[in-house]
């Protein structure tokens, strides 16, 4: 069977779940097709701190006053940026006109939400963005994390309550172990439910 070439188009991120088109090439059959896809599934840490790494980008292009504090974009501290959220990316173009589109939010003092779209950016075109090569790698590291997310079901984990059936006998009932030397016994505290941490399905 031909393997299919996935090529991420566009992605957006709302309560920690993904939206992505992607377009599937068929080499040999010679055609393609565009899938649009709203998952279900948590998506992973990796993902959301690829997106953040966008926010250097968003704040720069859209000229926000926050741009003037990076002067090295490789070392900067997010957490300065904690009022901005990327919430997705759009790629178009091809070869040398190729780029991408960073929407993204911004939470303002008043506690109101900014909609914020940076301006379309070739990858290539360093002379009107000077970090145009980073935003190439740090696009293509999101689309990593999509295409895991989409493929590869690296998807994140919830918390969730686990009932263990313990007898009602014994429910709230203190446990306590020998210690291995000594004999004496350590209180470990009460029978009660659990919680674990399982896949999202």
């Amino acid at each position: 069977m031909e393997n299919v070439r996935n090529e991420i188009l566009k992605a957006s991120v709302k309560h920690d779940r993904c939206e992505v088109t992607y377009k599937e090439s068929f080499t040999e059959a010679n055609f393609s097709n565009e899938v649009s896809k709203k998952c279900s599934q948590i998506v992973h840490v990796d993902l959301k701190n690829a997106l953040d790494r966008l926010k250097i980008h968003l704040v720069i292009l859209c000229e926000q006053p926050e741009a003037v504090l990076m002067d090295n974009i490789y070392d900067f501290d997010l957490e300065e940026l904690s009022n901005y959220v990327v919430t997705g990316y759009s790629i178009g173009g091809s070869d040398e006109s190729a780029g991408v589109t960073i929407i993204g939010q911004k939470l303002l003092k008043s506690g109101q939400v900014l909609n914020i779209n940076a301006p379309f950016t070739k990858f290539e075109d360093a002379e009107a963005y000077e970090f145009a090569g980073e935003l190439y790698g740090d696009v293509q590291a999101c689309n990593w994390e999509v295409s895991e997310y989409l493929f590869a079901e690296k998807w994140g984990l919830k918390q969730q309550e686990f009932d263990f059936d313990v007898p009602e006998e014994l429910s709230g009932a203190e446990i306590t172990m020998a210690a291995p030397s000594t004999g004496k016994t350590k209180k470990i505290g009460n029978l009660k439910k659990s919680k674990v941490v399982e896949p999202q399905e």
